[in-house]
């Protein structure tokens, strides 16, 4: 990848993105053309960043390949010097070395006694070498003669070194081009020096000068210094002025995504359409110089490889576009992620109401809010004037989309989230779907990666996979959920649920999710209740009995409720008995050899153990019944029906009410319940509250549930 970080203008026409070189060529053109000059001085024109030492660069090339022999050409760096004398010696020490060079002999020692003359002279020559309209060191022999005869008693004066020098230059075949670029980069009074060095000891025979600066910044400095002189003093210098032409929008938005497509790639014809809309609304109303075009490639060479392919192209050449040229604005988006992210149906507010912008505009000036409110509607959908559902969110993940809540850290800390993969993890696991072996290896890992929220890696992992599962061929459906039905138990932990007021979120939701992305409009109800028998033979107790249960709800009535659509349906109907059946078999065997008793899920199994015996609790209340009398079982069953409820008072009649939830433990079991005898398990649980069998954590656990089970008694009475 080509390296653009010493920002350097551009050599040869090859370079010229712009359309300079035609200007550059005229321009060199008339400079040959000049005959017999008197320090003519000649100025290139433009404001900071618009390609003035690209055009001395393309000038100098055209020079070149003309061949002319008569012409000498030199640079003088005047921005390399530091206060007036420094510049005055530079000036002097770059004019002898080309005469010298060239002349030898002739002006030995000329520029060196001038140079001496006018340092030692001191700031009083400053001052004398003034703009008149006698000679051109009038100013210096009326103003300070006294001083150049005591430097000079017995030599010449300093006009007698100069007329000496000037008759030399005169009788030369020849002409100097002294190239003066960066002005701009002087302090004013140091760029006033130059151009009093220039019209003074500057102005001789055959010698020319090019003048590069910014004439708007020029004009200001004079006025300020010499306010009687106005622009009559630029004027009285400077026999030509040329302003570079500014280059066309065009030009300048074809060098920016010239620079993208190398440094990011191409958009695909998927993203074209967006990638362009951001460009034009965000980009290009921002880069209205080449030395913008320099510093956005610049800065998106450093940035862009960090996250290369982690990001939304289109979203990331906008934020940098703000980082560079509205930092205001771009601080503002990155501090407020809970305004910009997600949707409005998500978020609230009204869609057409202004203020909702209030909060980005702070900082940015008053002519750009409008160009800032397109920026921000073209990146946050939830600004703009139309309501997007939340089924959007999972569109906009797929595509790294900085308005996705996971996604948005990426951008600003230049390294990917804990709450997303990267592109290669999740293009790993789309192409080894069918792999069985790595995908329970891969979800195995991470389910032991432990995460800052507490949770692990398995969330990230399902909610990536459903994100991209219409990438995953329909071929690799089949073996990629016999593989994940297969170790949903043992990637199912506690801390992955989205635990507090209004979650919802856990493993075996996940699972819904992306079993329904990765089949709806794909799969024929035929072809998913294929699939869906091979993918459970080997499936885990707990999801086993989830599915069934939820293919099972499919066709249930209930009052309020509409009949689901047969393409919603994860099964047909006459599959069911089959599906019933291999649950109940492996909810027996585990009742069996002991690993019911320890399941996490424990009490939605016993619940789903009644259903599927169409609501026969004789077998499970035998197996409940024989668990009475075993201690460490009571314990099992107490924990399994002990959970926590959330409440929080809304207030009213002058009550503020709560900003927060309070969590309460509840007893999850009702004097009615059909999975076991409610009476006999009391019974059984105050005989062994105080068991020496049990420890202080287990006995600990039967006293919070009697306790919870008695408020909920008292209040049921009540």
């Amino acid at each position: 990848m080509k390296s653009y970080f010493n920002d350097s203008p551009i050599e040869d026409s090859e370079d010229d993105r712009y359309g300079v070189t035609p200007f550059a060529e005229a321009l060199a053109k008339s400079i040959l053309n000049i005959e017999s000059p008197i320090g003519t001085t000649i100025a290139l024109n433009g404001p900071w960043g618009s390609g003035k030492s690209s055009a001395v660069n393309l000038l100098r090339s055209a020079l070149s390949r003309a061949e002319n022999q008569r012409l000498i050409l030199t640079e003088f760096k005047c921005w390399w010097y530091r206060g007036e004398e420094a510049l005055a010696l530079a000036f002097l020490q770059n004019l002898n070395a080309i005469l010298s060079s060239t002349l030898k002999d002739k002006v030995k020692d000329l520029i060196p006694k001038l140079g001496r003359g006018i340092l030692q002279a001191g700031p009083i020559i400053g001052q004398a070498i003034a703009l008149t309209p006698a000679g051109p060191l009038a100013g210096l022999v009326g103003g300070a003669f006294d001083f150049a005869k005591r430097f000079f008693p017995d030599g010449e004066t300093l006009e007698g070194t100069f007329q000496k020098l000037a008759k030399i230059l005169a009788e030369q075949d020849r002409r100097f081009l002294v190239i003066i670029d960066d002005l701009d980069r002087l302090t004013p009074e140091e760029a006033l020096a130059i151009f009093r060095l220039i019209k003074s000891v500057g102005r001789l025979p055959n010698v020319m000068y090019l003048v590069v600066f910014d004439r708007q910044l020029a004009e200001k400095a004079v006025s300020e210094r010499y306010p009687s002189e106005g622009p009559h003093f630029l004027e009285k210098i400077i026999q030509a002025g040329f302003e570079l032409p500014a280059p066309l929008p065009t030009d300048l938005n074809n060098a920016v995504l010239a620079s993208i497509s190398e440094i990011c790639g191409s958009p695909n014809e998927y993203q074209i359409v967006r990638f362009m809309n951001v460009f034009y609304d965000v980009v290009a109303p921002y880069i209205t110089s080449p030395r913008h075009v320099s510093r956005f490639q610049n800065a998106i060479s450093v940035t862009w490889p960090a996250i290369a392919g982690e990001v939304n192209p289109a979203d990331f050449m906008a934020l940098e576009t703000l980082r560079l040229y509205e930092p205001g604005l771009f601080a503002a988006v990155r501090s407020n992620k809970h305004l910009a992210c997600g949707t409005l149906r998500e978020g609230g507010g009204n869609r057409t109401d202004q203020n909702r912008f209030d909060t980005f505009l702070k900082s940015v000036p008053q002519d750009r809010h409008e160009l800032a409110r397109t920026a921000l509607q073209r990146l946050f959908p939830r600004l703009e004037e139309t309501s997007y559902a939340g089924d959007w969110i999972s569109d906009w993940s797929s595509e790294r989309r900085v308005c996705v809540e996971a996604h948005f850290d990426t951008y600003f800390r230049l390294s990917l989230s804990d709450e997303v993969l990267s592109a290669q993890q999740i293009g790993e696991l789309v192409e080894k779907a069918d792999d069985r072996e790595f995908i329970k290896a891969a979800f195995r890992r991470a389910s032991e990666v432990e995460r800052q929220t507490g949770q692990s890696m398995v969330p990230v992992y399902l909610d990536e996979l459903t994100t991209h599962g219409k990438r995953v061929d329909k071929v690799k459906v089949e073996p990629l959920l016999g593989a994940l039905f297969e170790i949903h138990d043992e990637i199912d932990h506690k801390k992955d649920v989205e635990d507090g007021f209004m979650a919802v979120a856990n493993t075996s939701r996940r699972y819904h999710w992306l079993i329904r992305r990765l089949t709806r409009d794909r799969f024929t109800i035929e072809e998913r209740t294929k699939m869906y028998f091979e993918a459970t033979k080997a499936a885990s107790l707990g999801w086993l009995v989830d599915f069934v249960s939820s293919a099972r709800g499919d066709y249930q009535q209930r009052e309020g409720k509409l009949p689901t659509r047969e393409e919603d349906c994860l099964t047909t109907e006459a599959a069911l008995p089959e599906l019933i059946d291999r649950a109940l078999k492996l909810i027996r065997s585990a009742a069996s050899n002991g690993s019911l008793l320890g399941h996490q899920d424990l009490l939605y199994i016993l619940h789903r153990w009644v259903e599927f015996m169409n609501n026969d609790p004789s077998e499970i209340q035998e197996w409940t019944g024989g668990l009475l009398k075993e201690p460490k079982a009571l314990v099992a069953l107490a924990r399994a029906m002990t959970g926590s409820s959330w409440t929080m008072a809304m207030g009213g009649f002058g009550s503020l009410g709560d900003r927060v939830a309070k969590r309460s433990i509840t007893a999850q079991i009702r004097e009615d319940t059909n999975i076991i005898d409610a009476t006999a398990f009391r019974e059984a649980l105050e005989s062994v509250r105080n068991c020496g069998e049990l420890d202080d954590d287990e006995r600990h656990s039967i006293h919070a549930f009697l306790d919870a089970w008695n408020r909920q008694k008292s209040g049921d009475d009540d």
